[in-house]
């Protein structure tokens, strides 16, 4: 009964103009369609759920345009990147499948500035590839594999273990954070010879760098470092990093394990990383000479939250092991609105805005 009140609610807010946040959620049993459906109906939640592909075990997801990218495990030893078009009534189609050559899967992946291509880094293989893109959203081929060596003091640093690649927006530096070697590697994008290997910023030993994000200018630079439990501030200055702070993000006595993860910045610009096994959010602002400071310490409300969305208004968490969707608004302050639950959900991206 309350699925079929979920999917009459959702339709009508589509056929009213009823608008409200839309994410596209990815993880052991599929892709999930999360929307705002309070149109004034008597319902028991304002937030529906409705499966929309079920590709089973993506790792991480990214969205370009009207084109969403899945990577995903297909079976043992067997890796994809799936692509679809996004509708805006909330349908998938798929563009095409693209298998990794290999047997090495992608824990992250990203789409370039310009959109021509996918970068994808793989954890386990100690490479990051460059695959070239089609208008329609199509894999092409794998351009070019890029081997990372190295190690580091923690024993899960024996050797190199690329976590994350991207682009920095308004920029042509692309940014690799190698949790193996303690290391952030630095490339120049090209669009027609790809990336263009650079110089490397070295970490204190032992920080483990997951993963980055950016400020809205694209100046500063905020990496979340799993192994030490901080983050890191960088000023991008002549095509290179110049570490700027370093700030830890759990409590003084805390003495339990815990790992950062997904590192976000909001649109207001504060710094927003998930405490795995603190099982918390930590929330921290950053001046513009680059000093960080730890304002709060969010409860995730769930077990090892792995990813987050941050829209002007809402916080949406993504807490793997409780199998649940935590959403948050932004009063009281960060005021608990809803859980919904899912199988292992791994990550979260925005809808698409259409005009």
């Amino acid at each position: 009964m309350k699925n079929i009140v979920f999917c009459f609610a959702a339709a009508l807010c589509l056929l009213t103009g009823c608008t409200g946040p839309r994410l596209l959620t990815g993880g052991d049993d599929g892709i999930h369609l999360l929307q705002y459906t309070n149109c004034g109906l008597p319902v028991w939640s304002d937030w529906s759920i409705e499966k929309k592909i079920s590709a089973d075990h993506i790792s991480y997801m990214a969205a370009k345009g009207n084109i969403l990218y899945a990577a995903r495990r297909a079976a043992k030893g067997v890796f994809q990147v799936q692509s679809f078009r996004i509708r805006k009534n909330g349908i998938l189609e798929p563009v095409g499948t693209f298998v990794i050559p290999g047997n090495s899967g992608y824990c992250h992946i990203s789409v370039s500035n310009d959109g021509k291509f996918l970068l994808g880094s793989s954890y386990s293989g100690s490479f990051v590839d460059l695959l070239s893109l089609a208008p329609d959203g199509k894999v092409i081929k794998l351009c070019k594999r890029h081997f990372f060596t190295g190690k580091g003091i923690h024993k899960r640093q024996k050797k190199s273990h690329p976590h994350f690649a991207a682009q920095i927006p308004g920029s042509s530096m692309v940014l690799a954070a190698d949790l193996g070697s303690d290391k952030i590697h630095i490339f120049q994008y090209d669009e027609t010879k790809g990336l263009l290997p650079g110089k490397s910023v070295s970490l204190p030993p032992g920080s483990g760098p997951r993963h980055l994000s950016f400020s809205s200018d694209g100046k500063l630079v905020y990496c979340a470092n799993e192994l030490n439990n901080t983050v890191s501030a960088f000023k991008v200055q002549q095509g290179g990093l110049i570490m700027t702070d370093t700030c830890y993000i759990l409590p003084k006595e805390w003495s339990g394990r815990s790992f950062a993860g997904a590192v976000k910045t909001a649109p207001d610009g504060r710094i927003y990383v998930t405490n795995r096994g603190h099982n918390s959010i930590a929330v921290l602002s950053c001046n513009e000479n680059g000093k960080l400071k730890l304002e709060n310490i969010i409860p995730a409300d769930g077990d090892f939250p792995y990813d987050i969305v941050l829209t002007g208004s809402e916080m949406f968490t993504v807490n793997m092991k409780s199998d649940q969707l935590l959403i948050r608004k932004k009063d009281s302050p960060w005021k608990k609105d809803a859980i919904l639950k899912l199988r292992r959900p791994m990550c979260t991206v925005e809808f698409p805005e259409f005009k």
